[in-house]
């Protein structure tokens, strides 16, 4: 006699229970089987192993190409340290006008901003170098030209914009951090804090006069710094909010100082990798795109040993934009091969020219819509390299 299955009479809910229950179960020995957990997930990539620096200077330039500052006669001083340090040539901002790259520097998002009209002092929360620097158990500052007073909240005051100033925003940053420029040390750069930014008054940055004033300014004020920095375990940063309008947004970035390895570097970076550069060499935690942006490691070693000549190569600038009948200037580079170089182009518009000697296409270009250029360099020994790239002039 075949026996029968007797009935399950356990309710439906306890059922259902039952079998939640081993489904938890089930996940969390799948959980320690494989050694994940939620808190790893979410921990993100782990920081780049950067040096340590007792300072670092960070120095912020406005509204200019790329091109009118790297290889242009008007800029000698900044050449000099570009040349002697770091300087990458494939750096872009992220937006215009020039408040939100401000905010994206030094937040990891524009925060809403859009323009660049007065903010409302102390009126963000949200995480930002200047927070973590000082959670980290590190100093930080601002240093400001024609700043009113230290923490002065003003919308203007002469040649000082607190559209360059976005630390004045956030109420998890002290208001006393934001300094006068007259307060910047001015010879023992040891009473510097860990990490400061110094943002010159609105002639001086470039916004209202020309690129060499701004470059007599920095040599005025900031190469005692520059040179003491080599020697004193610290660090010097120049960059630009955005370039002028006119072409790709494409902005110069040069390293100084000790453990920067000389040479001209063609990764693609922005405002979010300088700003996860500098949370990563302080130990920090990241605010904002920061968090998964790549840090610019590339540009530290031991600082003394400049790169062998290797093979010419021409950094490739990306695709660039121009106006019609509007000053365009675009800068190509090169490295390795045996100086000194010699540039070339084809397919230029009519009103752009290349420099041989520097590689700086400069002009007011006749033609509109998007071609194809091709830059050359050819060194001393005939060896050379190219490299193309689409340029799109538009009306407007």
């Amino acid at each position: 006699m075949k026996s029968r299955a007797l009935p399950d009479r356990t309710p439906a809910r306890s059922r259902t229970w039952r079998a939640t229950a081993a489904g938890i179960f089930s996940a969390l020995a799948l959980v320690a089987a494989f050694g994940v957990s939620d808190s790893s997930a979410a921990q993100g990539p782990a920081p780049a192993a950067l040096p340590s620096y007792d300072h670092v200077v960070v120095v912020v330039f406005e509204n200019k190409q790329y091109g009118e500052i790297i290889g242009s006669a008007n800029a000698p001083y900044i050449n000099q340290l570009a040349n002697a340090g770091a300087s990458l040539t494939a750096m872009k901002a992220l937006t215009h006008p020039s408040q939100p790259n401000y905010f994206n520097l030094f937040s990891g998002a524009t925060q809403g901003i859009t323009g660049d009209g007065c903010y409302t002092p102390q009126s963000m929360s949200a995480a930002n170098l200047g927070q973590e620097l000082i959670a980290a158990g590190k100093t930080f500052a601002t240093y400001n030209e024609d700043l009113p007073s230290e923490g002065s909240t003003a919308c203007t005051s002469g040649q000082y914009a607190q559209k360059h100033n976005p630390w004045f925003a956030f109420k998890n940053v002290p208001l006393n951090t934001g300094k006068t420029w007259a307060q910047f040390p001015k010879s023992d750069f040891s009473q510097l804090p860990h990490l400061s930014f110094v943002v010159p008054n609105q002639c001086n940055d470039m916004h209202s006069c020309p690129v060499g004033t701004g470059d007599t300014w920095v040599k005025n004020n900031l190469d005692a710094y520059a040179q003491w920095a080599k020697a004193n375990n610290s660090l010097l940063v120049l960059t630009w909010d955005e370039d002028n309008f006119l072409g790709s947004n494409q902005i110069a970035t040069v390293f100084s100082g000790a453990k920067v390895k000389q040479g001209k570097y063609s990764s693609a970076y922005n405002h979010y990798n300088l700003l996860r550069t500098f949370e990563d060499l302080f130990g920090t935690t990241h605010a904002g795109n920061a968090a998964s942006a790549t840090p610019i490691s590339e540009v530290f070693g031991d600082g003394t040993t400049p790169p062998p000549d290797g093979d010419l190569k021409v950094s490739n600038p990306g695709t660039q934009t121009c106006k019609f009948n509007q000053s365009c200037t675009i800068q190509i580079t090169a490295t390795g091969g045996k100086p000194p170089l010699k540039y070339s182009a084809t397919g230029l518009p009519f009103g752009l020219s290349i420099d041989t000697a520097t590689g700086r296409i400069t002009g007011k270009p006749w033609q509109t819509g998007t071609l194809q250029i091709t830059v050359t360099a050819t060194d001393s020994a005939g060896a050379s390299s190219n490299a193309a790239f689409p340029l799109t002039v538009n009306w407007f």
